[in-house]
């Protein structure tokens, strides 16, 4: 039996298996990606396909082009992620209805691709690669790439033009004054943001990619010649560090970059707000934008910015920063104070209390300190419940809730009414703590507190006190203590911790973030009254105001 003979191969068919043999040994990660293109127009279409596997979202746009339409060229981009109106204005309309003129130097396929560059393409941002892994990166950034035939070169057009959300309200941090707006989730705009406070060409962003899958812009900003340079150059040391398939939020680099990942408290501050970027800028810090996230990094973070709102910088002198601190100690030991006063130390409370409080507790089955947990409990669940609940109704069912459980535990006999004060006291003074991460850590702590109340009464709390503190003491974020300036100790900052003082008053920066300028302002600028006139040689008609002018 004879085998029936094989066709021999075409030319065309020869080159496809060749592209097909190269393109087989290309994926997405392979070193394979860091090599030019080919001149091929087609290896070079084909490429991109499969790297994409042909999916949807991937346009390319091929046609014909020259005087006799001897020129092939291709445009690729994705769809949603480019401005479709400038690829059609700026990109697709040169080469569909203008042509050069007889006078001028012929479009031939030799000096295409320079022809093209300098000549034909009106839009203005545009870009030279090679490499294939850049082109693919610049795609799926937004950017359009134009393939020429017969040169290796690639035009890359920046036309960028997702969907954005607006610029708004700052959602996460409530205040009574100032600025409106806060950032989005694209990097470009909370850039402009902070570009808009600080007019000087001494900002800076230095930008980098992070995530493997996600290629996550990350923009690192400082006031060069103000910022400490070690400091730029440590935070930018430990984001490069950082190897993963993708990041999607900043939360993600801040489990990466801090100095205790065994700490409940925060280590960076976290803003939505472009004028407090401005502001911890000026004092020497550095803030870390996201693409994809309106929240911004500020480093170093000390545990006393926690308890400062950006309002209180902008009234004249603000007497609400101790009561706040009053707040953060009510929120803290309260609840445990309670419980060890009311289990083991019933002798320092007033008599008069003491009957009220065991009036209140007749009937009740369990222990202060088992009332105490099933309360702060009870109120974590509804605080939680509120937040991830429609906006609408969160908040009634945080309130409303919170009263009828309370009411009905006490008509039921399970809790004192006392007890319902005491942890509701506390939930309120854990809200006037103006940052949600501190807020956070100090309902954490509060549940060990209550257990070694219980347990040991005031020694258990005064020896969980000592422990707080010496962790905190031992706490650093990007080498500055988090307890600084309390410890270690200046006197001098102290204005800014637990007051605000006047802005004349402060006229130097945190020492210790080592700026480059410590001062900030002219000395000596307190207002003063105008002095009066002695009235003594003085023309009486510049002392005494002119009475026809004043009726």
């Amino acid at each position: 039996m004879f085998r029936k003979p094989r066709r021999p191969q075409t030319l065309e068919e020869r080159k496809r298996q060749q592209i097909d043999a190269k393109l087989a040994a290309l994926q997405p990660g392979s070193e394979e990606l860091n090599n030019s293109f080919s001149s091929s127009l087609d290896e070079n279409v084909s490429l991109f396909k499969k790297l994409f596997g042909n999916t949807s979202d991937l346009l390319v746009r091929e046609f014909n082009f020259g005087v006799r339409q001897e020129i092939r060229v291709a445009l690729v981009f994705i769809d949603g992620l480019s401005d479709s109106n400038s690829i059609s204005e700026a990109i697709l309309k040169p080469f569909l209805y203008r042509s050069l003129s007889d006078d001028q130097a012929p479009l031939l396929p030799g000096n295409a691709y320079p022809m093209i560059r300098d000549w034909l393409i009106t839009f203005g941002s545009i870009k030279e690669a090679t490499r294939i892994n850049e082109v693919l990166d610049y795609v799926l950034t937004g950017c359009a790439a134009l393939f020429i035939d017969g040169t290796s070169q690639v035009l890359v057009m920046v036309v960028k033009g997702w969907k954005a959300r607006a610029v708004e309200e700052a959602k996460s941090e409530a205040f009574v004054r100032g600025p409106r707006d806060a950032f989005n989730e694209t990097l470009r705009t909370s850039t402009a943001l902070v570009r808009r406070r600080l007019k000087t060409p001494l900002l800076r962003f230095d930008t980098l990619q992070l995530g493997r899958l996600t290629k996550t812009d990350i923009s690192v900003a400082y006031i060069h010649g103000l910022t400490d340079p070690a400091l730029k150059d440590e935070v930018i040391s430990r984001l490069k560090r950082i190897d993963t398939d993708g990041i999607l939020e900043s939360g993600y680099l801040e489990d990466f970059i801090k100095d205790n990942p065994w700490t409940p408290f925060s280590l960076l501050d976290r803003t939505e707000r472009p004028d407090r970027v401005a502001a911890a800028l000026m004092e020497g810090r550095v803030a870390i934008l996201v693409d994809t996230t309106p929240f911004a990094l500020l480093v170093p973070a000390v545990f006393s910015e926690f308890l400062q709102a950006p309002e209180d910088y902008y009234e004249s002198f603000d007497f609400i920063r101790p009561f706040r601190w009053l707040g953060l100690i009510a929120a803290t030991f309260l609840p445990s104070i309670y419980v060890a006063l009311s289990t083991y130390h019933q002798e320092m409370i007033p008599t008069g209390l003491v009957l009220s409080m065991a009036a209140g507790r007749e009937g009740v089955p369990f222990p202060a300190v088992v009332e105490a947990l099933a309360m702060e409990i009870s109120f974590d669940f509804l605080r939680e419940a509120g937040a991830r609940m429609p906006r609408s109704v969160g908040q009634a069912v945080g309130i409303v809730g919170a009263l009828i459980l309370g009411q009905a535990a006490v008509a039921a006999g399970i809790v004192s009414p006392i007890m319902v004060v005491i942890v509701s006291v506390a939930a309120v003074a854990s809200f006037m703590i103006p940052n949600y991460s501190a807020s956070f850590a100090i309902r954490f702590i509060r549940y060990p507190f209550l257990l070694l109340a219980g347990a040991f009464g005031l020694p258990g709390i005064f020896w969980g006190i000592l422990v707080l503190l010496l962790h905190l003491a031992s706490l650093r974020s990007f080498g500055i203590p988090y307890l600084y300036p309390v410890a270690p100790g200046a006197p001098g900052e102290w204005k800014d911790v637990f007051f605000n003082a006047p802005r004349w008053m402060m006229d130097f920066r945190p020492s210790l973030l080592r700026a480059r300028k410590l001062r900030r302002q002219a000395p000596g600028q307190m207002p003063k009254a105008p002095q009066e006139s002695s009235g003594e040689g003085d023309d009486p008609q510049s002392v005494m105001p002119d009475k026809k002018k004043r009726g």
